[in-house]
Formats: structure tokens, C-alpha cells, sequence
């Protein structure tokens, strides 16, 4: 199925030089070294764990893993026993003395070694390793799906050495094959904008309008954005209201704006961002999925505030309209 999946040739399409690879283990090694992929080695900040555990198994498709080998081995004994009458007794004596002579017994041992081995083998539950084996298995088959984005540059690189435009990017998502995985190196001082997020109750927190109001408050003019597509100049529009944004951004009022909105211990389900590109108009959209495991300033504090000062970087699965669905965040 991985096979099919990935599109590998069948056994004999292909000279067995051209087959030969890189092994797994030397992919891991590399990946460590990697200069834009060496942070997977690290501690995330976020990592969407059930969404890395079923891309793995879609992906990478394993049957298992050994966890542990153990040797057993037994010794047997055994004795073995043989009545004898001495021979030259046997024709000498009559009769009734032959009944009551005493036997000689004679008595052997033997002695056996077996050994066998024992395999447990089973799943060893780490996501974060789960993401690595993700990242070597697109490595492996489809390296051009493995895109690097920089925040505060236009185009993408793959790790094939291909460089694409956003759109080209979002076109893989059309071809058959695995979604396009995506590392977004995002620079200091970046303007990340919460916009919409919902608690495990259920319970919708619009955070765009929070975050506008704080920031007119201040008294920053962020134009209202278009509702409506009939108008001739909605694109521009739209772009001014985006722009306005992050000029005027404040990444403490955007740190306040998710705390009060999960505010009385309220878990996040789910929490969207949206980030500027200078190659876009509109500012891609980012999709986290904690489901009530992490705390909110995770990502309020750490991702807000502190990704504003030191930078961040994301792991996500690329979708159509320039969107993500994040698996890992980690810190600079």
C-alpha cells in the first residue's frame, strides 16, 4: 500500500542502482544535520498529536517495531537404566540360583542444551519520533512535496531543490499523492493575528473583532473588512484592512484578546491565526488543534507574545487558499 501511495516503481522497473538508496537510518541522520530540519529534534511547543499518529499510519504505513529481544534457553537431563546379569554367571549356575542372583545395574546420563529466542515486538507511541519517520518517508518518495516557506520572503524551495510560488505549491494538493508538507520559518517581530477559536464546551470566540476593538481603542484606524464581493474595489478593500492590521499590530493586546476569550479555565478545541506574507495580498491561515490537551498560553504567551520577539517555527500540511493545518509549532 505505501508503495501504491508514494507511486514507487515496481521490483525490476529500475536498474538496482537506481533503486538502491539512502538508508532509513542514514535519511534520520541526515534529517538531524538538515539545516531547515534539524529543529525536529527538539522539544515542540505544540504538536497535534492524533493528527501526526494517523498521518503516520497513512504515510508510513508501519507493521511494527522491536521493542525488546530476549534469549531463553533449557537444559534437560535424563537417566537411563539397563539390567544386566553378568555373563559368565549366566551359564554356570543352576537354575533357582539364577533367580535370586542380584542384577548388575547399569545406569547412564544424558544431558541437552536447547535455546530459543524470543521477539515482543509492538508500537513505540511517540508522536514526535512519528514525525520524523513522516518527514523521512516524504524524503524518501516524494521529496518535492517537502516545501520550505520563510515568513518574510515571496516564493517557497522544496527539498528536492525545486523553487515554486505559493500557488504552484497549493497545486500539488490537485495530484495524486500525499498533501504537500510544509515548514514555515516565521521571522521576528511577525504580525501573528488571532481570528477565531472554540473551547471543548463548544463555545465559539470570535477574536478578529476582540483584537480590532483593543486596537481602536488605542486609538488605531483598521478599515472595516468587506462583507460584501459586489463592490468594484473590495480587493483593495480587503487589502487595506489586512494592512492595517499588521501595521498597527500589538502582540500584547493579542496576547490579552486569547486569554479573556478562553478566560475561567475554558480549554481551546481548536484556535485559527492568520499570517502576512509579502507575496500575498491576503495573510495565510493557520489551523491548530490542541482539543483541550494544551494550555492556552501556549498560545497566547509562547506563540503570540514570544514568537512575536523571537520567531517561530511550523510544521503544517498545506491546503488550497493558501491554508494549514499545523502538526508541530516550535520556538526559535
Amino acid at each position: 500500500m505505501l508503495r501504491r501511495f508514494f507511486g514507487r516503481p515496481p521490483p525490476g522497473s529500475l536498474p538496482a542502482a537506481e533503486v538502491a538508496g539512502p538508508s532509513r537510518a542514514d535519511l534520520r541522520e541526515a534529517l538531524s544535520r538538515h539545516p531547515q530540519l534539524w529543529w525536529l529534534t527538539d522539544v515542540p511547543m505544540f504538536l497535534d498529536a492524533p493528527s501526526v499518529d494517523r498521518l503516520h499510519g497513512a504515510v508510513v504505513q508501519p507493521e511494527y517495531v522491536l521493542l525488546q529481544s530476549q534469549e531463553t534457553a533449557q537444559r534437560s537431563r535424563g537417566t537411563t537404566e539397563a539390567d544386566e546379569l553378568q555373563a559368565s554367571l549366566e551359564g554356570s549356575i543352576p537354575a533357582f540360583l539364577k533367580l535370586g542372583t542380584q542384577a548388575k545395574i547399569s545406569t547412564g546420563t544424558t544431558t541437552g542444551a536447547s535455546a530459543a529466542q524470543q521477539l515482543t515486538k509492538q508500537f513505540i507511541h511517540s508522536s514526535e519520533q512519528r514525525l520524523q519517520e513522516i518527514v523521512v518517508a516524504y524524503w524518501e518518495k516524494r521529496s518535492e512535496r517537502v516545501l520550505f516557506a520563510i515568513g518574510g520572503e515571496g516564493g517557497l524551495t522544496s527539498l528536492a531543490g525545486k523553487t515554486l510560488s505559493w500557488h504552484a505549491a497549493e497545486e500539488l494538493t490537485d495530484l495524486a499523492g500525499p498533501r504537500p508538507l510544509l515548514f514555515f520559518d516565521l521571522p521576528p517581530r511577525s504580525a501573528i493575528l488571532p481570528m477565531a477559536g472554540e473551547t471543548v464546551q463548544g463555545k465559539t470566540i470570535l477574536l478578529a473583532d476582540r483584537f480590532i476593538e483593543k486596537l481602536t481603542n488605542m486609538g488605531e484606524v483598521i478599515p472595516p473588512f468587506p462583507t460584501d464581493d459586489s463592490y468594484p474595489d473590495v480587493a483593495a478593500r480587503k487589502e487595506a484592512h489586512w494592512a492595517a492590521l499588521v501595521e498597527h499590530y500589538h502582540s500584547w493586546s493579542a496576547l490579552e484578546v486569547i486569554e479573556e476569550g478562553f478566560s475561567s479555565g475554558q480549554r481551546i478545541e481548536w484556535i485559527d491565526y492568520r499570517l502576512k506574507l509579502p507575496s500575498r495580498s491576503k495573510p495565510v491561515h493557520i489551523h491548530f488543534a490542541p482539543r483541550g490537551q494544551v494550555a492556552t498560553g501556549a498560545f497566547a504567551y509562547n506563540f503570540v507574545r514570544r514568537g512575536y520577539k523571537v520567531g517561530l517555527r511550523i510544521v503544517a500540511q498545506l491546503k488550497k487558499g493558501c491554508d494549514m493545518n499545523a502538526l508541530a509549532l516550535y520556538e526559535r
